[in-house]
């Protein structure tokens, strides 16, 4: 039988009381509760988030305020990556002020720069080697957005490691390994910070030419938002978040950084983020 784990550590974070509660085997949920040990929502509560993994760690369930609101099948070796994906992903559907999208997210110069990004092409990477350099990190996962006062909140979950992308970014930025398993390790960098007002939305596209850091549209940043998960994906959230996002980017910078491994140009990045607004 599986060690039952009443909460963990995020509660004691949590004004409102445990954001999440764990029930699951010894060996799986005490890298998540580990994992999740840093998370705060600034901002704003979501409800409670109730998760029990199977004493085979093969399937966990969500209980949202009570209710049930997923199931997922756990691959083998991947516990771990798959349940903060969901976790991380519930907290963030669950969202009722704040607005939420699939990206990273690090405080450059003291400004916050949102790193927007499809699988591959290196966002774990460089926002990796950023944070090696100088940069603050505030999320590997999802970037918190708060549309009324124009910051990025931290939400941070370690970074997801890979052996691609170890090899992309180079040397991981000073921090610990908090947890592995058989297809990544979770990497918690030692420069944290807090809320930033947001400066820069950068997409990154991998693209032989380059390297270049381009200007584009508010719109076309907004063309890319719509393309990641977020809370654009939220039927009943579509227009609040329209216009939230909106709102963000008339106050921010809008670049493209195209190059085929992103992690290797961090100085344009940095070049770009020390410039006036």
């Amino acid at each position: 039988m599986g060690a039952v784990v009443r909460s963990f550590a995020v509660e004691r974070a949590s004004a409102a009381g445990g954001l999440v509660r764990l029930t699951g085997p010894a060996r799986i949920s005490a890298m998540v509760i580990e994992s999740l040990s840093r998370v705060r929502i600034e901002g704003e509560t979501p409800p409670v988030l109730d998760v029990t993994v199977a004493p085979d760690a093969r399937t966990a369930e969500g209980m949202v305020d009570g209710r049930f609101a997923w199931s997922i099948a756990l691959p083998a070796g991947a516990a771990v990556s798959a349940l903060l994906g969901q976790i991380a992903g519930t907290l963030a559907t669950n969202l009722r002020r704040l607005l939420f999208i699939h990206a990273g997210a690090v405080a450059l110069a003291g400004r916050g720069v949102i790193l927007v990004g499809h699988s591959g092409t290196g966002k774990t990477s460089t926002v990796a080697a950023l944070v090696r350099e100088g940069a603050v990190y505030l999320s590997d996962e999802v970037a918190l957005l708060d549309p009324v006062t124009g910051t990025v909140a931290p939400f941070v979950l370690p970074m997801t490691v890979k052996p691609w992308t170890r090899s992309a970014a180079g040397a991981l930025p000073a921090g610990r390994r908090l947890a592995r398993d058989r297809t990544a390790e979770f990497w918690l960098p030692r420069n944290l910070g807090g809320p930033v007002t947001v400066d820069a939305f950068v997409v990154l596209r991998a693209e032989q030419s380059g390297p270049r850091l381009t200007p584009i549209s508010p719109a076309e940043m907004l063309l890319a938002i719509s393309e990641h998960a977020s809370s654009f994906k939220q039927q009943h959230r579509v227009r609040e978040a329209f216009a939230g996002f909106a709102r963000l980017l008339r106050n921010a910078r809008c670049v493209a950084l195209e190059a085929s491994r992103p992690a290797a140009h961090i100085d344009l990045l940095a070049t770009f983020a020390r410039r006036p607004a």
